[in-house]
């Protein structure tokens, strides 16, 4: 068990951009990491990182970047959170069509933890490579893993989410500018998002289940708010699912259950490092419709990087978040 006193020296690559900017703001104030470098993706090398005698260095850098130089990391016996796609799918036959290149490194798919801080148990403490859960599944994934077993496979899981747009990076695009944004509302990537095999992962849905997944760019800076469409094996009621929500996050210091009926909005957790989730249950309880919402820079990627980090290093799980 790591002391109180210990303080564990951090690296960040890729601290200039939105989640990077985010995540070096939490380290710097949490109260046993040093942060003793940061990098922009462009001033990064891995020489320069040995130089730093980090313990475990964050990468906040493109997909194709962690791939390359997380092994890389590892070799200089430091750990890595990566808050990219790298390291999150299992099969490295997806890759080429989901993330555009072929994975040199399927042998770490099978050793990466993968950082869905809440389903984590104990996996972290002992992990030298954590892959940080997208944005999207991260809200998806906590809102229906509990009822994920009364979930019928025959019918689809329609899942309809919404983004604000730092969710896409920094880019100098024109379809992500204000003026094309501002008073728009649109669908995106619909039957290509690269989140799309990782939430059937994380739901273990297999091939066969059908799974619509539809994401959508919200005209705000952040926040995501998912709904999903699922439909029952058998009726349920309100009072059943509630208490497999409580029972699945009673030690769960940033997810947060609405009462019955009440369904979460953005506001509300726009800027900490909450998931709310809410549900109303149709058709005499054989279907549901669950909302859940997050800030996709925090609970999306930095404050649930920073959770990983806890754990792995035996803090308390909300040091540095609250």
């Amino acid at each position: 068990m790591t002391t109180s006193s210990t303080s564990i020296r951090t690296a960040v690559a890729g601290a200039t951009g939105y989640a990077g900017a985010e995540l070096t703001t939490i380290l710097r104030r949490h109260p046993h990491a040093e942060v003793v470098a940061e990098y922009s993706s462009e001033s990064f090398s891995v020489d320069a990182l040995a130089s730093s005698h980090a313990e475990v260095v964050f990468l906040a850098t493109p997909n194709e970047v962690s791939a390359e130089i997380a092994p890389k990391i590892l070799g200089l016996g430091m750990k890595v959170v990566d808050l990219s796609g790298a390291f999150r799918l299992r099969q490295a036959g997806l890759y080429p069509k989901w993330y555009g290149f072929a994975h040199e490194h399927p042998e770490l798919l099978d050793e990466a933890a993968y950082g869905l801080t809440e389903w984590c148990n104990g996996e972290l403490k002992k992990a030298r490579l954590v892959a940080n859960p997208g944005c999207y599944p991260t809200s998806i994934l906590l809102a229906l893993r509990p009822v994920a077993f009364l979930i019928d496979r025959e019918q689809p899981v329609i899942i309809d989410a919404k983004s604000g747009v730092s969710g896409a990076g920094k880019k100098a695009d024109v379809s992500y500018s204000f003026a094309e944004l501002f008073g728009n509302f649109k669908a995106y990537g619909v039957g290509s998002h690269r989140h799309e095999p990782e939430i059937r992962q994380g739901l273990h849905l297999g091939e066969k289940a059908t799974l619509v997944f539809v994401p959508h760019l919200l005209p705000t800076v952040r926040g995501i708010l998912s709904t999903m469409h699922v439909g029952f094996t058998h009726s349920v009621n309100d009072e059943e699912i509630a208490e497999m929500y409580a029972k699945a996050y009673a030690n769960a210091p940033f997810v947060k259950i609405l009462e019955p009926g009440r369904l979460p909005e953005l506001k509300d957790v726009v800027n900490t490092p909450r998931c709310d989730i809410g549900w109303r249950l149709l058709q005499g309880g054989r279907r549901a419709v669950i909302v859940s919402v997050i800030d996709n820079l925090l609970k999306g990627a930095a404050s649930q990087a920073v959770q990983n980090f806890n754990r792995m290093y035996g803090f308390p799980e909300t040091e540095g978040l609250q």
